[in-house]
């Protein structure tokens, strides 16, 4: 897996307000209090759904916020949210069968559907830079949950939770993000949907959850998690 930095701006910031409860952005629940005599946060975040989270995870020593800001589903280097269990024969009428007697075969990749996965790090709003700090990144997981049940599957089975393979360490420099590539539905987790009879020809929708841990400089806990919604089944992607 490879991690590449790429810089960008902090997010805007509300301006510190003495005694003020903040409520964060709508859908999820949140607080964030300042008190008088010093900064005292506690911050819970919901998932922002397909494309990131609303969660900001730190630590108030550091006053560093951690976000993942977005989560691109990719298959086969296309940006896709449906995940393809099963390799397919096209059929003659699909483009890319040149003759009546000619085999061809879906495109189909024997490997991890994969996501990019953007996370920022900044100072905590409405706190301000006070002691920018590098985080570094080192658990990965995902958990699944199920959307909806189509009425024609056959099956929507529950799906483990995935641990990302050891070994992987990201680190963010403070007001910077990264974009790094992780496992969305494993090739295993694909198999595993198969296996415990998941519908094939009517597409479930799950909820993939990454919680992403780590410390900051000062060794204090970060953890901060999102969302992306998929579909499964199998997918005709002979015309793609």
């Amino acid at each position: 897996m490879n991690v590449h930095g790429t810089p960008q701006s902090p997010p805007r910031h509300p301006p510190r307000e003495t005694g003020r409860v903040v409520k964060p952005r709508a859908g999820c629940q949140g607080l964030l209090v300042l008190g008088l005599l010093g900064l005292a946060l506690g911050l819970l975040g919901c998932d922002g759904g397909l494309g990131g989270s609303g969660q900001c995870g730190g630590a108030n020593d550091s006053d560093a916020c951690v976000r993942i800001d977005k989560i691109e589903p990719v298959y086969m280097d296309v940006p896709s949210s449906n995940v393809d269990v099963k390799r397919s024969i096209c059929t003659p009428d699909d483009p890319k069968t040149l003759t009546t007697d000619e085999t061809v075969l879906e495109p189909f990749a024997v490997a991890d559907h994969n996501a990019k996965v953007t996370i920022s790090n900044a100072p905590l709003p409405g706190v301000g830079p006070t002691a920018d700090t590098s985080v570094t990144l080192q658990d990965f997981s995902i958990s699944y949950s199920l959307n909806s049940c189509p009425a024609a599957a056959i099956g929507c089975p529950p799906l483990d939770t995935l641990r990302a393979v050891p070994g992987l360490t990201v680190t963010i420099p403070p007001e910077s993000s990264v974009d790094i590539t992780l496992p969305f539905v494993s090739l295993a987790k694909k198999f595993e949907y198969v296996s415990r009879g998941g519908s094939l020809s009517a597409f479930p929708s799950y909820t993939a959850t990454y919680i992403i841990a780590g410390t900051d400089a000062f060794n204090n806990s970060v953890s901060v998690r999102g969302s992306a919604q998929f579909t499964i089944g199998d997918f005709n992607l002979c015309t793609r």
